[in-house]
């Protein structure tokens, strides 16, 4: 229902459709800017965050580089020193601070050149580094000599260094790289060694920096890891399988690169050629963007809520008070005189508006005056020509009806001369004249009966004499005036009087009759082969009268104008065109109408439905009947059986009657037939 509301306020009021489309695309460019802004947010970060990261990683790897290249030199350094070394005797040398050990050997007892190199690095002026644990010879027979910060008798237990910790091949530059080792309470450490030519290896191990060991950068929501040169994991790094699963299905490659739901970073060292991989979640940076949006989204809101509260404050002082104020001039002035006029006061186009609807009024003022001025003066013609046509209206109702009982009178008394006649011998020549006198009389007293009674409807004399009626006496009396008009086209007559029919109700049988008898009279000019019905059947307290024929019909565009006055559908028929309005008309004056259906081709029907006022309701008749078959239907609806005929009883039209006052609750019923030995 507020969905409706809201619609219909919307096609009733410009203002506030304005004022909504204004809301409308406000938000939607409010929204549209927040899109953008995070969109511009979400870009500028993701840059800001692979410079952050990149920074961060390069540093990283200058340090580790830094740390790894100063390994290698002190390796190399080693080795270059000890090919430079002369004898050196074991007194020369104090304190003793280098061991020998002898890794997998049960003779603890050092070769000779065992023996050297540890008296070589005893005496060796290779500088102490923070990051480095030891320097170590380590010959073909895993002989190793060692200058250790630590305590060398752990040195097997803690880093089991032997020539397998190293690769066949060198790493980087002949420089062989071990695999990082965690020793405890030391942290992770990795050798580096050189090879001379004997293939004896002079290296350093060194301790690895916690920026390589530790999985998270400065930023929280980065993670990184190590690969080795197989883009293996080494010991130290650690990401969850689903991950580690995404790393190994990609062909990763130095610099930025993207995977679903991370972006990626990776950088190679130059010395173990190690590489650092970096991780940033995608989730995080678009978490980043939201926190930033959600700060942003009060202020602007509020903006956006100040802006359109302050549009609408102007739009309803400077447009919809004027506009109310325009409407309620216009409705006042729907009603009251024109003499009101808009304000113009303003400079815009509200008093464009309010001119031109002035100057409309001013002109309408103009126009209404003298408008009235010329419909006083039409309407006093117009009633002078009124109370002229009413009086030649009413002479010539005057005029008509004098002459209509000037022209009966005579015609009564040509017929009754030749009714007279008729009753005198005359030989069949004579008498057909006499008959063909006497039809042309009631035809033309008809017609001038009709013109009478037109007179009388139109004038307003027509009255009913309402007086308890039967009905079948008077269905006899219609249906016998077309009987010779039907007999001579060889058309079928039918009467039927439905169920529950009154045979005895109030009514003008006079006009009732005539109107059947214009019905039926009609019926049987426009029928030239078939039949005519006439159907008589209640329904509730109405009495229904069908008068149905097998004629050509009525044109549709026609049926509309059959029952105006001097109308006449078929020009070439004969009568004056008043039969259907008067027979119109005195239905209604019985409290009833007169329609008609017609289908071309087909037939037509006229259906008169009369009220019933006073009647005597009908009572079933119970009783056995030898009858024609062609009555069985309607002895069957008023309650009678019927039976065939004997073969010992014929039936004709003059020999077979029924008397319809007989027909009573409770009367018996009189049979008059005649038999074959003519015996009644």
């Amino acid at each position: 229902m507020n969905l409706l509301n809201l619609k219909n306020t919307l096609q009733t009021s410009l203002v506030i459709r304005l004022t909504f489309l204004f809301l409308l695309t406000t938000i939607i460019i409010w929204l549209l800017s927040v899109l953008t802004a995070a969109y511009i947010s979400m870009v500028q970060k993701r840059q800001h965050i692979i410079e952050d990261l990149s920074v961060l990683s390069e540093m990283n790897i200058v340090l580790s580089n830094q740390r790894f290249e100063e390994a290698e030199r002190d390796a190399k350094n080693l080795m270059y020193q000890c090919s430079l070394a002369t004898e050196i005797h074991h007194n020369d040398i104090f304190p003793e601070v280098s061991r020998h050990l002898s890794v997998g050997l049960s003779n603890c007892t050092p070769t000779l050149n065992g023996e050297k190199h540890r008296l070589f690095l005893q005496s060796s002026d290779i500088d102490e580094k923070s990051f480095r644990r030891d320097s170590f010879i380590l010959n073909h027979k895993n002989e190793i000599s060692l200058l250790s910060t630590d305590n060398p008798s752990d040195y097997l237990t803690l880093q089991p260094l032997t020539r397998k910790s190293f690769p066949l091949y060198p790493t980087h530059a002949g420089f062989y790289w071990s695999e990082p080792e965690y020793i405890n309470g030391k942290g992770w450490h990795a050798s580096v060694a050189v090879a001379d030519q004997q293939g004896v290896f002079f290296g350093v191990t060194v301790k690895l920096p916690d920026l390589i060991t530790k999985s998270h950068l400065p930023l929280d929501d980065s993670i990184r890891v190590w690969l080795d040169q197989n883009n293996h994991l080494l010991p130290f790094s650690y990401i969850p399988q689903k991950i580690r699963t995404q790393l190994e299905n990609v062909t990763l490659h130095d610099g930025w690169q993207q995977i679903p739901g991370f972006l990626i970073l990776r950088t190679t060292l130059h010395g173990p050629g190690w590489s650092l991989v970096t991780l940033y979640p995608y989730g995080n940076l678009h978490n980043r963007i939201l926190k930033i949006i959600l700060q942003q989204i009060p202020f602007t809101l509020t903006a956006l809520v100040l802006m359109t509260s302050a549009f609408c404050w102007l739009q309803h002082r400077s447009l919809a008070k004027p506009l109310w104020r325009f409407v309620d001039v216009i409705n006042k002035t729907a009603t009251a005189p024109l003499s009101t006029r808009l304000p113009a006061q303003r400079l815009d186009e509200l008093d464009s508006i309010a001119g031109a609807f002035n100057q409309l009024l001013d002109t309408l003022q103009v126009q209404y005056d003298n408008l009235e001025n010329k419909v006083a003066e039409r309407t006093q013609a117009l009633n002078e020509a009124k109370k002229r046509a009413e009086q030649a209206n009413k002479r010539k109702s005057i005029h008509l009806t004098v002459i209509s009982h000037e022209l009966r009178t005579p015609m009564n008394g040509v017929l009754g001369a030749i009714e007279l006649l008729q009753t005198t011998p005359l030989n069949i020549e004579q008498q057909g004249l006499a008959d063909t006198a006497r039809n042309c009389t009631l035809s033309l007293l008809a017609i001038i009966n009709n013109l009478l009674d037109f007179s009388r409807i139109e004038s307003g004399h027509f009255t009913l004499h309402m007086e308890e009626t039967a009905l079948l006496p008077l269905l006899d009396q219609a249906m016998q005036t077309i009987q010779g008009p039907a007999q001579s086209k060889k058309l079928s007559l039918r009467t039927f009087v439905g169920q529950h029919v009154p045979l005895y109700f109030h009514t003008d049988s006079i006009r009732l009759r005539q109107i059947l008898v214009n019905l039926l009279g009609n019926a049987v000019k426009f029928t030239e082969t078939g039949g005519i019905r006439l159907t008589v059947k209640r329904h509730e307290e109405q009495l229904i009268f069908l008068v149905s024929d097998s004629g050509k019909g009525i044109e549709i565009q026609q049926q509309s104008q059959i029952f105006t006055a001097f109308y006449q559908a078929d020009t070439n028929s004969q009568g004056t065109g008043i039969g259907l309005t008067i027979a119109s008309s005195l239905a209604k004056m019985m409290g009833g109408n007169l329609t008609l259906k017609s289908v071309p081709g087909v037939g037509t029907c006229v259906s008169l439905v009369l009220p019933l006022q006073e009647y005597q309701p009908p009572q079933p008749i119970k009783g056995t009947l030898s009858a024609p078959l062609c009555l069985h239907r309607q002895l069957a609806c008023w309650g009678i059986r019927g039976e065939p005929p004997t073969s010992k009883m014929r039936f004709s039209t003059q020999s077979f009657c029924i008397s319809r006052k007989t027909l009573r609750p409770g009367a018996t019923v009189n049979i008059v037939y005649t038999k074959y030995a003519s015996n009644k």
